[in-house]
């Protein structure tokens, strides 16, 4: 273990972000399985930068936050979109589905691309055009059948964001600081809610687990990193 985080130290000095991120997290996943708390006081600060850089690197490519799907074009190819969109900061909604994100996702990590996605669905709604569902994490979704804006709200995962799409950043072919503040935003009313809930969880490992969970939800979240180096810290000078 404490090779891989050396090897991860390494990568991240050279600039490999996302080798950095891929080796520090198993090494991450390798500490807390072992709660070897130590080593997590020391791991979470670097993986926190790999992940950073990594966000900043997707900020310098395109927003494309408008890859939403429509009641006539439900379709949505991910190859495709990795193709036209090997780096940046995408929305893909599909209809009432989140597989092409999640693919999309998968396919962004396969390829060692900086390329992030966010989890969206479009949802025909009672008198409205159709909203965007964003899910914090790759959990079931309802069926697209027609409800209203409560009734989904109320189906969909916790912490859903339902929005309109004149709510949506607007797109922008390079990022731009401001397209970039609205992407950033977005994760942040993602992560928010979890961040809270694990403040609130009794007992340092609890909380811990709580925190990892927003990382999930927002992998590049500064805070839930510090708070989690700090449990850590405070555990292994406890034993």
């Amino acid at each position: 273990m404490q090779e891989t985080c050396e090897t991860g130290q390494r990568e991240l000095m050279e600039t490999r972000y996302l080798q950095a991120e891929r080796t520090l997290s198993r090494a991450e996943h390798q500490a807390w399985e072992s709660k070897d708390f130590d080593t997590l006081s020391r791991l979470y600060l670097p993986l926190q930068e790999s992940r950073r850089q990594i966000r900043q690197r997707c900020g310098e490519g395109p927003v494309a936050m408008h890859l939403l799907a429509t009641a006539s074009n439900q379709q949505m190819d991910p190859v495709k979109l990795a193709g036209e969109y090997p780096q940046g900061h995408l929305l893909v909604a599909a209809w009432g589905t989140l597989g092409p994100a999640i693919a999309l996702r998968e396919l962004a990590s396969s390829r060692d691309l900086y390329l992030q996605t966010f989890l969206g669905a479009v949802y025909p709604v009672i008198d409205s055009e159709p909203v965007i569902a964003i899910v914090p994490l790759p959990e079931p979704i309802p069926p697209p059948s027609i409800r209203t804006v409560e009734q989904l709200r109320a189906a969909l995962p916790a912490h859903s964001l339902i929005l309109h799409p004149a709510e949506i950043p607007a797109d922008a072919r390079i990022g731009s600081a401001e397209s970039f503040a609205g992407v950033m935003a977005l994760w942040e009313r993602l992560h928010t809610p979890f961040l809270q809930a694990a403040s609130q969880e009794p007992g340092a490992v609890r909380r811990m687990q709580a925190y990892r969970v927003a990382i999930q939800v927002d992998s590049a979240c500064e805070l839930a990193h510090q708070f989690l180096a700090d449990i850590a810290r405070s555990l292994a000078r406890s034993k």
